[in-house]
C-alpha cells in the first residue's frame, strides 16, 4: 500500500513536470503572441499619435494662429485706383402697369437704388441707366399684384432684379439692389 502511494505521488510529481514542459512550449507561443501583439499595438498607438499630431497641426495652421509666429500675415495693399466700398446710385422712379386679370388695370411705381462696389463705375452705370430701366421694367410688368405682397416675395423680387441689373451692366460689379419706394395702385 505504501508502494502504491509512492507510485501515485511520483505520477503526480511527473504530471506537473509534463504539464510544466507543455506550459513552457505554450509559454513560448504565448510569449511570442504578446510580442507580436505588442508590436501591432505599438504601431497602432504610434500611428494614432501621428494622425492626431498631423490633424492638430493642420487645424492650428488653417485657424491662423501660426500666422503671426511664422510671419505669414498678408499686408493690405492700397491701390491707386478707385476706392472699394458701397457706392449708391439711385435710378429714376419707374411707373408701369402690372399683369392684372380683369378690366381694372393695376399700376406699380417703384424707386430703386443700385449699390456698386467701386466708385469709379458711377459714370459707366449712369450711361447704362436706360438699359437697366428696360431690364427692370420688362421683369416687373410680368408680375401680378399678388406677387408684390409679403417680405418673402420682395426678397425673391430683389434677387431677380439684382440678376437683371448685373446682366445690364455686365463687367461692372453690382453688390445689391435696394427699394426706395414701392406703390401698387
Amino acid at each position: 500500500m505504501a508502494d502504491e502511494d509512492d507510485d501515485e505521488v511520483e505520477e503526480e510529481a511527473e504530471e506537473p513536470d509534463d504539464a510544466g514542459d507543455g506550459d513552457d512550449e505554450e509559454g513560448d507561443g504565448d510569449g511570442a503572441g504578446p510580442k507580436k501583439g505588442g508590436k501591432a499595438k505599438l504601431f497602432i498607438i504610434i500611428g494614432g499619435v501621428l494622425v492626431f499630431l498631423i490633424a492638430a497641426g493642420a487645424g492650428v495652421y488653417f485657424s491662423g494662429i501660426l500666422d503671426e509666429f511664422l510671419g505669414l500675415e498678408t499686408e493690405v495693399k492700397e491701390d491707386a485706383g478707385p476706392k472699394m466700398g458701397n457706392v449708391f446710385f439711385p435710378l429714376k422712379e419707374i411707373t408701369l402697369n402690372l399683369n392684372a386679370e380683369g378690366k381694372k388695370s393695376r399700376f406699380l411705381k417703384v424707386g430703386l437704388t443700385v449699390v456698386l462696389a467701386h466708385s469709379g463705375d458711377v459714370a459707366r452705370v449712369e450711361a447704362l441707366a436706360p438699359r437697366i430701366t428696360d431690364y427692370v421694367a420688362t421683369y416687373l410688368r410680368e408680375l401680378r399684384p399678388e406677387e408684390l405682397s409679403g417680405s418673402a416675395n420682395f426678397y425673391r423680387i430683389r434677387e431677380r432684379l439684382l440678376y437683371r441689373v448685373r446682366l445690364a451692366v455686365s463687367p461692372i460689379e453690382v453688390t445689391n439692389v435696394l427699394f426706395n419706394s414701392v406703390l401698387v395702385q
